[in-house]
């Protein structure tokens, strides 16, 4: 480090010397290595900060050496001082009297110097320094003089013209506002280059004006006042001149640069515009697609001229709606609304034209340029339908063709952005201050939606993108409390109407993700709500009365569900691609409504392939009731009918083949949240009452749908057994009842249908064995006697056929019947066995006493001798007659119980006596009769035990069992003959009459009499 302070003290010393003997050779070797040193210090600190140290010294020298009149002096001394006022470390080590006096130097150097080097060198030290903006501040004018006489290169030298564009560069970043007063000076330099014949000089000023164009644009009015007078002398003749020699580019180019900085002056000097305005006139329709390119990025200086805006207070925070619709005044001047149509002219007509697709991008680009310098105010309703809407109408009407995808592309991110309100700051393209859009504005988007569905699928999913993104906007307009109900209510219609014609459209299951799409964006407090009611169209209305009730008047949900529907009925859509949506709706909004209306619907259609539908909606509908809370009676009624559909729907013989798990699995789940089916009975009935109406032998449905109805009435069964079995519920009884009756017209149908179609008898053993299980749980008289009610006719063809094989069903079929006899001996409280319940089961006991399967016919037998042959008194049914007769006789059953068990021998006969007997009762009364005395008590005289004739005592022996009866009757048939005990006849009448209480007292005197013997 010693070594180089002592050579620059050294090199310092000898400067002096040499400036005082004024020699040329050795002053200029001595700047040589001066240079040398500087070059060495940038990788030696050290010596860069000797250097620092010595720059008063060095800086004097250098500012008395610029001026030498010995060009290599003169510009080695440039050159070293040009290193000292560009490097950080050592410019920040000089005083300012020491800036003034470089300053002065270089300017004096720069304005009288003849010498082209050093004049470069000059202006270059100015490009290159980095003094203290202070310092150069003190010498703006003079600077600016040095610069002037530089750009207008006496010389003739571009090299000194290229480095005073960089001084005018370097100084625009360390003093702009001095630089920006005195553009009228330094600006004419270089825009009038523009128009020059040397292509060198084009390109600086273009780059030079591109460089420093936030200086000077907006344009200062003193700069625009000298355009305008350039224009009018030089300029645009200038430019003419350009056009005939065919460089309609750089006409171009020079015309944007011109009208840019005549600025807001254009409004006030038309005349002069009017003239530039003739030079695009002859660029735009040019075949050349540069040409083009060329005019429509000078079209961008024509919108900086003529968009002058009122200023904002911040426009990007607090502006609001109200903010640009409120001050109609700026578009309703004709100033700015015709500067916009006259911008957007030229720019609809290039869009509208078959030009290359780099053609139209410039023009979009352009014109998003117009919609920036808008600012808040592109969303004032003028701007929205005089320059976005043509724009985007223009191109998305051309189509997604291979030419015009980038457009395309383009305008959709351009209306989409405008959709959701969000500022494009993307770098893609200019930013563009979106904000929320009021209701009125939703049409547009609408319109939009419309031309793209023209296109068919190709634009479908553009459609969707910007309907969704559109609504998102309109709902939070209806957030807004201060949007009136007028409004609300017009935009609902205007969404309804939309997807009416999108319905129209033939776009197939796109248009039910447009419905999806509403339904999602838009919340239920609107959907849902009863308020905002829309009048459906009379072609939704037929059929629908029911859900309408009448007033064909709907929340905008259940239209929107109309719509669907309607869409999936007339298309081939899956049907399984509404069943994300029917759980949303579901889960969103009113339940009831839902279903009820997805009901209506589905009864208007009954058509093969709802069905399908209603599988779909099924598997929703029990998915969300897993969830629900406790229903309602509303709720169990359209969840009934609901569930009554697939059997009206097979009434109508529309269905073949099906698959019933897809139908049982759902509506088995959907069955158990409703309380009772007495809803479903009359379906059942009416079912089944089609159904036998079928010949079997013509039946082409299969036997799908009746196996349907038995699994439907397992299920309804089932839910049977898992209710409580309080005594006294009138629901559950009546519910019970209801269940049993549909189980026994489903054994009615089944058993005429097993003649056709044995496979049936799975579900109807099914059916056996889950009645089982509904008896066994029986346990109140009130549960089972209902239960024989029902179930004997029905059951009654079962237990007499004894053709059918079907093992599985013949076991379950014993067991319900073994099950059925004993449950209803156990019941309780205990049933009375009386003529009345036997009369009830007459026509089963009548098929199953003498059943030739034991395995019913031994049950029923114990059955019958456990209760009714226990009993004294009963009436026989004539059905049970011949069965009763042919078992009593052979000694299996006893017909009643006797209540004594011999005749006391110690009571004297009367002389007359009768036996009647009637064979509908279940207790012969025996008539005493004495003709000597009216009646024998308990009190009367013992006597000896009465002597019975040969045939008394075999009807004796009959009563008891013990041997056959004179005519060849078995044990225990106790029928009896007028004479059996009594030589004369007696009047029927007399026999009825007869009071049990005289029979009791004989049996009373027979004991005592027995007991004497």
């Amino acid at each position: 480090m010693g070594d180089f302070t002592n050579q620059l003290d050294e090199l310092k010393t000898l400067l002096s010397s040499c400036a005082s003997i004024n020699s040329k050779l050795e002053k200029s070797s001595l700047y040589s290595t001066l240079l040398q040193f500087q070059e060495h210090s940038t990788t030696d600190p050290s010596l860069l900060q000797s250097l620092s140290d010595s720059s008063h010294a060095f800086l004097s020298l250098m500012a008395n050496d610029i001026s030498h009149h010995d060009e290599e002096i003169a510009s080695q001394a440039l050159k070293c001082m040009g290193f000292m006022i560009y490097h950080p470390s050592i410019v920040i080590g000089i005083s300012g009297d020491d800036a003034d006096m470089v300053l002065s130097s270089l300017q004096k150097v720069i304005l009288s110097t003849r010498i082209k080097a050093v004049c470069n060198l000059g202006v270059w030290c100015l490009s290159v320094q980095q003094l203290n903006p202070l310092f150069l501040n003190a010498h703006i004018e003079s600077l600016v003089m040095a610069i002037v006489h530089a750009l207008d290169n006496p010389i003739g030298s571009l090299s000194i013209t290229f480095e005073a564009m960089q001084a005018v560069m370097k100084l625009e970043t360390q003093m702009n506002e001095k630089m920006r007063e005195t553009s009228n000076l330094w600006g004419p330099p270089i825009y009038r280059r523009l128009v020059s014949a040397d292509k060198r000089e084009r390109d600086m000023s273009e780059r030079c004006l591109q460089k420093i164009k936030s200086l000077i644009c907006p344009p200062p009015a003193a700069l625009s006042k000298v355009v305008i007078m350039d224009v009018k002398r030089n300029l645009l003749p200038a430019l003419e001149e350009l056009l005939k020699k065919g460089m309609k580019i750089q006409a171009m180019q020079a015309w944007g640069w011109y009208t840019r900085l005549i600025g807001s002056y254009a409004i006030k000097n038309r005349q002069v515009i009017n003239q530039l305005l003739k030079i695009p006139e002859q660029t735009f329709p040019d075949s050349d697609p540069q040409v083009k390119i060329a005019s429509q990025n000078a079209w961008e200086a024509l919108i900086d001229a003529l968009i002058i805006l009122p200023t904002q207070k911040s426009t990007t925070e607090v502006a609001t709606q109200e903010t640009y619709e409120d001050n109609n005044g700026i578009f309703e001047s004709s100033r700015l609304n015709k500067s916009i149509k006259l911008i957007m002219t030229p720019l609809i007509g290039v869009i509208s034209s078959k030009c290359d697709s780099s053609v139209h991008l410039s023009c979009l680009n352009t014109w998003t340029y117009l919609l920036h310098k808008l600012d808040i105010y592109v969303n004032h309703s003028f701007v929205i339908k005089t320059v976005l809407e043509p724009m985007l109408e223009v191109v998305f009407r051309v189509g997604h063709d291979g030419k015009n995808i980038w457009s395309w592309k383009f305008c959709l991110d351009i209306i989409d952005s405008y959709a959701l309100a969000k500022n494009i700051d993307d770098g893609k393209h200019y930013t563009i201050k979106w904000m929320p859009w009021n209701l009125g504005q939703f049409d547009l988007f609408v319109k939009m939606v419309d031309i793209f569905i023209s296109h068919g699928e190709i634009g479908c999913d553009a459609a969707l993108k910007i309907f969704g993104s559109s609504l998102k906007s309109v709902q939070l307009n209806f957030s807004r409390s201060s949007v009136p109900f007028s409004e609300v209510m017009s935009c609902i219609n205007t969404i309804i109407n939309c997807l009416k014609k999108l319905s129209e459209s033939d776009i197939g299951q796109t248009f039910l993700d447009f419905v999806e799409i509403a339904t999602k964006e838009l919340q239920p407090l609107i959907l849902g709500c009863p308020l905002y009611e829309i009048k459906l169209d009379t072609k939704y209305t037929e059929n629908l009365n029911e859900m309408t009730e009448g007033k064909n008047m709907v929340s905008p949900m259940v239209y929107f569900l109309v719509l669907y529907f309607h869409d999936m009925i007339n298309s081939t859509s899956d049907a399984w691609k509404m069943s994300k949506y029917v759980t949303f709706l579901l889960r969103s909004y009113d339940s009831y409504d839902i279903l009820h209306t997805l009901t209506c619907l589905l009864y208007k259609f009954l058509i093969p392939n709802c069905l399908n539908y209603w599988i779909v909606i099924a598997n929703c509908l029990k998915d969300y009731i897993d969830g629900k809370s406790k229903p309602d009676d509303n709720w169990n009624l359209v969840v009934s009918r609901f569930l009554a559909y697939p059997f009206v729907f097979f009434s109508l013989g529309s269905q073949k083949n099906l698959d019933c798990v897809q139908i049982v699995q759902p509506w088995k789940s959907i069955y158990t949240s409703i309380k009772c089916c007495e809803y479903l009975y009359p379906v059942f009935d009416r079912f089944f009452e089609d159904y036998s109406k079928i010949n079997p032998t013509e039946n082409t449905r299969g036997y799908g749908s009746l196996s349907l109805s038995g699994d439907a009435i397992i299920c309804v069964l089932e839910h049977i057994l898992k209710s409580s079995n309080d005594v006294g519920d009138h629901n559950r009884l009546r519910c019970s009842k209801t269940s049993l009756q549909c189980a026994a017209r489903y054994l009615s149908v089944s058993y005429t249908e097993t003649k056709s179609n044995p496979q049936i008898l799975d579900t109807t053993s099914r059916i056996f064995f889950t009645l089982a299980r509904v008896v066994e749980s029986s346990r109140f008289d009130e549960d089972i006697i209902p239960f024989v009610e029902i179930i004997s006719n029905p059951l009654l063809p079962w237990l007499l056929d004894s053709e059918f094989q079907h093992e599985n069903t013949i076991y379950q079929l014993h067991q319900l019947w073994i099950t059925t006899l004993k449950c209803v001996q156990t019941s309780w409280p205990p049933i009375s066995f009386d003529s009345a319940f036997l009369k009830i089961q007459a026509t089963l006991l009548e098929a199953t006493l003498d059943h030739p399967n034991p395995s019913i016919s031994n049950p029923t037998i114990a059955f019958w001798n456990s209760t009714y042959g226990e009993q004294v008194k009963l009436d026989y049914p004539q059905n049970l007659l011949p069965v009763l007769d042919r078992l009593s006789r052979n000694g299996k059953i006893n017909l009643c119980r006797r209540r004594y068990s011999r005749v006391d021998t110690a009571v004297s006969p009367p002389q007359e006596h009768k036996v009647t007997t009637t064979l509908n009762r279940c207790v012969k009364r025996v008539a005493l009769l004495d003709d000597h005395a009216n009646g024998s008590g308990s009190n009367g005289p013992k006597k000896k035990r009465l002597e019975l004739t040969e045939h008394q005592k075999e009807v004796r022996r009959a009563q008891q069992g013990r041997s056959n009866d004179c005519e060849g009757r078995g044990p225990g048939f106790r029928t009896y003959t007028s004479v059996d005990f009594s030589q004369e006849n007696q009047d029927e009448s007399q026999e009825e009459s007869q009071d049990v209480r005289n029979v009791e007292t004989i049996l009373e005197m027979l004991k005592k009499g027995d007991t004497t013997v």
